[in-house]
């Protein structure tokens, strides 16, 4: 750490180092500094090594000029006990030292550390030791030892820092590095040496004297940079506040002594230094405010007659008391010190009052005399304390503190005053020389002018200039020292000469490398704003977006001027909106808002992505340790100020909360304690540095426990989110993984942020996941500011979609429903490297995948294996058959600890696989998920060789996934496949993983069978980088590896579009994947502007049959855009979904995010790659939507197959028309209140195999398929069809009643030969309301099965029975699409309330109906199960109908067609007050019999009248459950989530997604599901 040694320190140590011809190393001869060795004489270190530190201490002592009045030195020896070897006035020469050194004793015994420590402060640091310390000597120690201490060290470690002392710790050998940090100062790398043997000793002699002269000299060159003004330029208000109480006694005359000595060399005029001083006891009293004397004799004639007052100690009294009193009377914009002395504990609270006084930017230092509460003088001074806390133990010691307060005092004044210094700006203009000779004239005008009304200065306002055309010319640098006149007459004067065509981006580009840098005169890394001003007189001949882009990363403000020919969408493109200007009769209006954005720049602006529903806690924890330096410290609070000024601070939006950390965190500022943005600004700009050591891991478990708390103003209980930015420019002295882990399972977002040499492992072990969007680093602190922007735009677009998951799990959830039958075994790392915490958390990711899949015996089965030292099989995966018995067992897990073995426990697996296949009776998919925390260690055999047999002999999928120290080598050796490989920091990011994994898990099930038509419409403009052109065709690639590419299954086109677009390939070129792929790499970008609107009206005629489009495919268009289109995109993206193809819209880093959603048309289409972990990522995110955008699983429906079994008894085709059944069973839920199966066969006659009520297992149906037969004879279809009719009833099982859907699947290979029983089936089949499928094969008449099928009926047909295979997807998903969603709730209480506001125009009016009337159609409506209700809202409440109105679907659906729109605001809360009186028994609600209350929400804007949380808590207090529908573009869905009470509540719709029948599946799930109880876990 850094140690203020003073002036007179510097000049007489001056510790630089001089080497000549490579000779030894020494200190100059003027060096003054007091040195003790403490050396481990302990048993471990042995004779023989003992004496190589002898010979250390001897070679290092050789390099100083020891004397009385030079380097004193002393030594201490310990082990079990410390024992002084000599003390710092013994010797008076290098020889009688070194011959001390030479015969040292060697002690032995145990390592007592802290006790050598403690020794050593006590007994050596003290003037009777020789310690020069009150004279301002430097004060050094060096500790030397080779193992871990038996004690208790760093509590000492840090008395000696608090007492000025620099610590340098060197260990040998096994020397604990963690320990070795604890004791020393930082920087590390400048006080931490380590060497792997006592030989090495000698080795670093040199270094760690190099470093202990250069460190000290560079550390005093800044303090006295920071002091040497205090003299005569310093501007400071200093408030001392004195102990007058009983304790002080007869020293009160020593208190007047120091405080006399302490002003007296400060410049105490009126405009200069202000001391006031107030005393205190039980009462504080004044005794003289800032300034309140004549001059300085007067001041010390006021210090004289002070009276000891006596009485008690009420020290937080007394800061309140000079925080109104005195600090509210101090001037603005000047540093404010108080310096407290007091000698007794305090007797009442001082926390607040202190903190209170900080708030207001004052910097407060302690002294404290004698045995004082140091935790409560801890909590007064500002941190670090070994900067602002000073212990000593008398007040005769005061008068030896008056230098080193003062130079602290002094450092502190110039850090602070350098935040009140005025920043100005550096413009550099370009020029476009082609402009007409008219042109010129108004260039150099306008800029004359421009000129003249900023102040431009050497130390104000700098301004370059520069011409181009095709090349670029310089007229002048910032730094060229012309005065404002000279430019002034120059840009008069100036001469305009093109040379080529126009290239503004290689001017912007040349510019931000030529002419933004300190060798051109920029202060950007002094934090002054950077400008560049373009005028352009036409449209650039070369691309110009990528420029700009990189020189905004760089937080250059660019101003785009155009005069007439300027493109506006390339004057954009170069500036953004706000900072566009075209230059044609309005130059005063240009150069007038080109100043004020110029002067006004420190003003705090709202980011654009931060204006709308950002509402959060956000927690800026800052290192201010001593490795940050105060020049750059000064940085990171422009950082601040820029990133919490582009934030929508204020009530009801964003709360901030700052600490400030280094050995101690402390927060002055809670969410509680500004509500304006002002404020926290101006606490900001003046916010102390402190120094110190870095404890990340103490600051992370300060905002856990006292930060992101109730009491401190968060909102935690309100669905706020909450959020932590760490800044730091180093490696954590303390364990900074695990308080961040308990953070971040708080619920909290955690961002790291790292400067200079900090490590991204470092940052990765403490971000939330993924780490590409939670990790920021810079490489130095003048490159934060650049980050400003991208920090505050990432945290307002995370908080925003945070609020409402876009994918979520229940996203995942539906595509996973596929899997309707696998077997899944999680093998789980239990070893002794795993924390209790860490085990909950993989129970955790366990349970969760119980949600994702239907668990049963017939389903999904899952089992668990744990692994340490060993491999034990916790439960296999027919143990448990229901997901709640699995969970428990789960929840029952207990960690053993051990090894890591993981050979062994894969190993395991091998027989457990073999015997899955036995105990269901056939074969299914397989998957293996590995967790383990690190590499398998003493392994008989590598983990490939049991993984490989599993993987290639057993056919199972292998995912692993590697935590913390695991080796992802091993674990790709594993799973087999880099995509099955997953790596986290932390065990509480398994749970971020967990989509992804089952992403890509159920993508794949999803995707079996697929017939699609997929066509890939690629940027290639100049929006798009060649990095981000390279991403999309990985993109492409990760989509189309999952396909099966072929005639009969997916096709893929690519399209690339710039100004025009260009067919890559269409979708008939490739029947191989390889090839495609090959194609898709070769792809070169074309570039151009960016026309999206266009490519999407010319994209259509990919889809064409000529292209190779299939009339029966589904349809998919996939836009990757990296840019903002100059072309409307909204109205050809409707048009291709008019036309049944689906999109899904990618937006690159740098998309216009509005206009992705215009082209998706929906929320769920819309993905951005800047927000997922990686590409594999997006892509299988991608896939999943593709591959589950039909209804595959067949949920709710009543099925009778009617199967032909004429003709040949044995007839072949037989066995495929069983298969096509099968298959249709196999993918339905089946249950005896899912799909319920029934089975005819006919011939002569017809045959019930079984019922629908007969077999409720999907095992049990396909079993007596297996056993059906054809029996051959005549092919009697009509007799069958009008025999089957009557199996739908009830009594065999039919669910009509209750609304449930009926498919007739009839199967014939024939034509039927009772003919003329058919004249009556038309009219039947319409009555019986079935939905009928007729399916032909081989002699079957499509004619007849027409006929047959009505015009509401399905015909399918396959020329041979092989072909019906083909038509298994097409079936299973026309029968989904008919099957109604499962709901599970038979009795239930329904109220819609609905937005009835002006904004929702005619026919969205009528879609919301509509929308109502489907969700209502799926219920069973009557007075015993189901009953609806509903309200209209708007500027009041509007009834329509109550809960007991109506009983029958027909009724309910009437009455909302016949509700007339009222048009007015949009009072939310209003009617969420009102809508109880609707939930009583009175008016038809059930509440009071228990049966579940539902309160269903649509509406498309946010509310315009107060928030009243009074009317959620009595809704949720009388548990009714709210969902909520958004439509629209223009809802607070911060609002509406805290309506629902759960993201999970909250559907995010337009309208033209509410005509779609997802939006009423969505609402059904939450309307109808039953709410399992939980269990609790049995952690630990």
């Amino acid at each position: 750490m850094e140690k203020d040694w003073g002036l007179l320190g510097f000049l007489v140590l001056s510790l630089c180092c001089l080497v000549s011809n490579g000779q030894q190393l020494v200190c100059t001869r003027e060096t003054v500094a007091d040195i003790v060795f403490l050396v481990d004489g302990s048993g471990s270190i042995g004779p023989d090594n003992f004496q190589q530190i002898r010979e250390f201490l001897s070679s290092f002592v050789e390099n100083f000029e020891v004397a009385h009045d030079r380097i004193r030195i002393g030594l201490v020896q310990y082990s079990d006990t410390p024992r002084t070897e000599f003390l710092l006035n013994k010797y008076q020469n290098k020889e009688e030292i070194l011959n001390y050194i030479q015969s040292l004793d060697y002690k032995t015994g145990g390592t007592f550390t802290g006790q050598g420590l403690e020794f050593m402060l006590k007994h050596h640091f003290v003037v009777e030791a020789g310690s020069r310390a009150q004279q301002n000597v430097p004060q050094i120690a060096i500790v030397i030892t080779d193992g871990d201490s038996q004690d208790e060290v760093e509590s000492h470690a840090l008395e000696l820092r608090l007492s000025g002392i620099e610590i340098y710790a060197i260990g040998i050998k096994d020397a604990n590095q963690a320990l070795l940090r604890q004791i020393a100062n930082e920087p590390y790398d400048k006080h931490v040496y380590s060497v792997t043997d006592f030989a090495a000793l000698q080795g670093i002699s040199q270094s760690v004297v190099q470093d202990l002269c250069t460190t000290v000299e560079e550390t005093q060159k800044e303090d006295v940079l920071m002091s040497k003004g205090c003299n005569d330029t310093a501007q400071a208000d200093i408030v001392l506040l004195v102990d007058s109480s009983n304790s002080i006694g007869d020293n009160f005359k020593e208190v007047r002594t120091f405080l006399h000595a302490f002003v007296d060399r400060f410049n105490l005029t009126p405009d200069k230094v202000r001391v006031g001083l107030a005393q205190f006891s039980d009462r504080t009293y004044q005794e003289f405010l800032l300034g309140d004397y004549l001059d300085k004799e007067d001041l010390h004639q006021k210090l004289d007659g002070l009276i000891y007052r006596r009485g008690g100690t009420k020290t937080g009294q007394a800061l309140t008391f000079i925080r109104e009193n005195y600090f509210n009377l101090a001037r603005k914009n000047i540093p404010g010190i108080a310096i407290v002395i007091t000698d007794g504990e305090s007797t009442d609270a001082v926390d607040e009052p202190a903190q209170r006084l900080r708030n207001m930017g004052v910097a407060i230092f302690v002294i404290r005399v004698g045995k004082g509460n140091m935790e409560k003088l801890r909590s007064i001074a500002n941190i670090p304390h070994e900067e602002f806390l000073f212990s000593i133990n008398s007040y005769q010691e005061l008068q030896g503190l008056k230098e080193s307060l003062r130079n602290k005092v002094c450092f502190t004044l110039g850090v602070q005053s350098q935040a009140f210094l005025k920043r100005f700006a550096d413009i550099f203009i370009l020029v476009d020389s082609s402009a007409s000779k008219q042109e010129q004239q108004i260039i150099r005008n306008f800029l004359y002018r421009l000129v003249n009304q900023l102040d431009v200065r050497k130390n104000a306002n700098r301004v370059g200039l520069a011409q181009f055309s095709e090349n670029v010319k310089e007229e002048f640098l910032l730094n060229s020292d012309k005065t404002k006149s000279e430019m002034g007459s120059l840009m008069r004067t100036l001469q305009l000469r093109p040379t080529g065509e126009r290239r503004i981006g290689h001017a912007i580009e040349y510019a931000h490398t030529n002419f933004l840098n300190s060798a051109a005169g920029s202060r950007a890394s002094e934090g002054f704003k950077q400008f560049l001003l373009v005028i352009a007189a036409g449209e650039s001949d070369d691309g110009v977006i990528q420029a700009s882009r990189k020189v905004n990363k760089d937080e250059v403000t660019v101003f785009a001027v155009g005069l007439n020919k300027a493109n506006p969408y390339e004057m954009k493109d170069i500036s953004g909106q706000q900072h566009s200007y075209k230059l044609v009769g309005n130059i005063q209006q240009v150069q007038q808002k080109l100043k004020t954005a110029i002067d006004t720049w420190e003003d705090a602006t709202v980011t654009e992505e931060c204006k709308f529903d950002v509402v959060a806690d956000i927690a800026f924890i800052v290192d201010q340790s001593s490795s940050i330096r105060s020049k750059n410290f000064q940085l990171v609070r422009d950082f601040l100020e820029s990133t919490i000024g582009g934030l929508d601070v204020g009530k009801g939006k964003i709360k901030v909360a700052v600490i400030l950390y280094s050995d101690f965190p402390r927060a002055d500022v809670y969410f509680n304690t500004f509500d304006d943005k002002a404020d926290i600004l101006r606490y900001i700009s003046s916010m102390a540095y402190g120094r110190g050591k870095t404890y990340t891991g103490a600051a992370l478990k300060f905002a856990k426990e006292h930060v992101f708390t109730k009491a401190r103003g968060s909102r935690k209980d309100e669905y706020v989110q909450k959020v932590a930015v760490v800044i730091t420019d180093g490696k954590s002295t303390d364990d900074a993984a695990s308080a961040a882990a308990d953070l971040r399972r708080t619920g909290v977002t955690v961002f790291a942020l790292g400067i200079k040499d900090t490590k991204e492992d470092d940052l990765r072990e403490i971000a939330s996941y993924p780490p590409k969007k939670f990790v920021l680093n810079v490489e130095r602190f003048d490159q934060l500011n650049s980050l400003a922007k991208i920090l505050t735009k990432t945290l307002c677009i995370e908080i925003t979609d945070a609020i409402i998951p876009k994918i979520s799990l229940g996203a995942v959830l539906k595509g996973c429903k596929q899997t309707v039958k696998a077997d899944i075994y999680f093998l789980v790392d239990e070893s002794g490297s795993i924390s209790y915490a860490d085990f909950e958390d993989m129970k955790k990711f366990i349970i969760e995948w119980l949600d994702v899949f239907e668990i049963g015996s017939d389903n999904v089965r899952i089992g668990v294996v744990k692994f340490a030292s060993s491999a034990t099989t916790v439960f296999r995966l027919h143990d448990y058959s229901t997901k709640t018995d699995v969970e428990k067992a789960v929840k029952n897990l207990v960690m053993n600890g051990g090894g890591t073995r993981t050979d062994l426990g894969l190993r395991q697996m091998i027989p457990l696989f073999k015997e899955a296949v036995q105990t269901r009776g056939e074969y299914v998919r397989e998957l293996l998920i590995v967790i383990t925390d690190g590499e398998s260690i003493g392994t008989e055999e590598s983990v490939e060789v049991p993984a490989k047999i599993l993987r290639t002999e057993q056919n199972v999928t292998i995912y692993a996934i590697g935590v913390k120290s695991a080796s992802v080598p091993e674990l790709e050796l594993i799973s087999g496949s880099p995509q099955r490989t997953y790596y986290v920091k932390n065990y509480d990011f398994l749970k971020d993983i967990k989509k992804d994994i089952l992403t890509e898990i159920c993508s794949f099930e999803g995707c079996e069978g697929l017939f699609a038509d997929v066509v890939f419409l690629i940027d290639g403009s100049e929006s798009v980088s060649t990095e981000d052109f390279n991403k999309t065709k990985q993109i492409m690639e990760v989509v189309i590896e999952k396909f099966a590419i072929g005639p009969d299954k997916e096709r893929v086109a690519v399209v690339q579009y710039g100004t025009n677009t260009k067919e890559e390939f269409s979708l008939d070129r490739f029947d191989d994947k390889a090839r495609l792929l090959q194609e898709i790499k070769n792809i070169e970008q074309m570039h151009g502007k960016t026309y999206t609107g266009n490519a999407l009206t010319e994209v259509f005629q990919s889809f064409d049959k000529s292209k190779g489009g299939r009339s029966s495919a589904m349809k998919f268009l996939i836009v990757l855009t990296d840019g903002d289109s100059r072309d409307d995109v909204a109205l050809p993206a409707k048009v291709l979904r008019d036309n049944s193809i689906n999109i899904y819209a990618i937006g690159m880093r740098h998309a216009n995010r509005s206009q992705i959603l215009a082209i998706a048309g929906s929320h769920e289409g819309v993905f951005f790659e800047d927000t997922v972990a990686s590409l594999k990522e997006l892509g299988s995110e991608v896939l999943l939507k593709i591959c589950n955008t039909e209804c595959n699983t067949p949920e709710l429906i009543d099925i009778i197959f009617l199967v032909d079994a004429s003709g040949n008894p044995n007839k072949d085709g037989f066995k495929e028309m069983i298969n096509l059944m099968s298959y249709v069973v196999d993918k339905s839920v089946v249950g005896e209140k899912r799909v319920r199966f029934g089975a005819i066969t006919y011939s002569n006659s017809p045959q019930s195999e079984f019922t629908l009520k007969e077999y409720n297992s999907k095992a049990d149906v396909l079993r007596v398929f297996s056993n059906l037969k054809s029996s051959g004879g005549r092919r009697n279809t009509a007799r069958a069809l009008n025999y089957t009719l009557s199996y739908f009833d009830t009594t065999h099982g039919g669910r009509r009643a209750k609304n449930v859907p009926q498919v007739l699947f009839l199967i014939t290979d024939g034509k039927v030969n009772d003919l003329s029983g058919l004249e009556t089936w038309p009219q039947s089949l319409a009555n019986s309301e079935l939905n009928f499928f007729a399916i032909g094969t081989e002699d079957a008449d499509e004619v007849q099965l027409t006929e047959m099928a009505g015009e509401n009926g399905r015909v399918h047909y396959a020329n041979t029975y092989q072909g019906l295979r083909g038509l298994q997807k097409i079936i299973t998903q026309e029968l989904c699409n008919l099957t109604k969603p499962i709901c599970e709730m038979e009795v239930s209480d329904l109220f819609f309330l609905i937005d009835g506001s002006e904004s929702i125009k005619e026919r969205s009016w009528d879609i919301l109906k509509q929308t109502m009337i489907g969700i209502v159609k799926e219920l069973d409506i009557a007075q015993d199960k189901w009953r609806v209700g509903v309200a209209q809202f708007s500027d009041k409440l509007l009834h329509q109908f109550y809960l007991n109105t109506y009983t029958s679907f027909f009724e309910v659906e009437q009455a909302i067609n016949n509700i007339v729109q009222r048009k007015q605001g949009t009072n939310t809360w209003d009617a969420l007050n009102l809508i109880k009186h609707y939930f009583t028994k009175e008016n038809g609600s059930r509440i009071d019999e228990g049966v579940a209350q539902n309160l269903l929400l649509i509406t498309d804007g946010q509310a315009n009248d107060p928030k009243d949380l009074n009317a959620l808590a009595y809704l949720k207090n009388k548990n009714i459950a709210i969902t909520v529908i958004g439509v629209g573009n223009d809802i607070k869905k911060s609002e509406l989530r805290e309506i629902a009470g759960s993201p999970e509540r909250v559907l995010i719709e337009t309208f033209e997604t509410l005509e779609l029948k997802t939006t009423i599946r969505k609402v059904l799930h939450f309307l109808c599901k039953k709410e399992v109880p939980d269990f609790p876990t049995n952690g630990k």
